[in-house]
């Protein structure tokens, strides 16, 4: 279900977050100053691991291991770096393509849903949709 009505959901969303902007830049700094920390915390825990596992193979001093583990971060940045060089095209062409289908589709469902409705019907949510629009700039203001 949620698979099928991705796009939907997203829409929803993206209109939420315009409506309640302040609430979601703030909900969004806060979830990515966290998510900055938790990051970091990894990072430097890592390094440490990395530094401490020189300093006791290879019997180096403070500074020698600090250098080595040094480079071979720097050498897991460049594989990295390259993987994503290599994969980032790929999906952002099939980030594209979904979002170009469900466009499509949901362009299509409405212009099915547009067709089978009546005269009446199609005045009734027309004149519905220009009533919200006018409380919604009549509140905004």
């Amino acid at each position: 279900m949620i698979k099928e009505n991705l796009d939907l959901i997203i829409v929803a969303l993206v209109t939420l977050s315009i409506v309640l902007y302040d609430v979601v830049i703030d909900l969004f700094l806060s979830a990515l100053h966290l998510t900055f920390e938790a990051l970091h915390m990894l990072f430097e825990w890592f390094e440490l691991g990395i530094e401490h596992t020189v300093e006791h193979l290879f019997h180096t001093t403070r500074h020698g291991s600090q250098t080595v583990t040094f480079y071979i971060l720097l050498l897991i940045a460049g594989l990295i770096i390259y993987w994503l060089w290599r994969t980032l095209p790929r999906l952002c062409r099939h980030g594209v393509d979904f979002a170009r289908q469900a466009w499509h589709r949901r362009k299509a469902e409405c212009l099915r849903y547009w067709l089978s409705l009546s005269l009446i019907h199609k005045l009734k949510l027309f004149s519905t949709a220009a009533a919200i629009m006018y409380l919604g700039s009549l509140l905004a203001t």
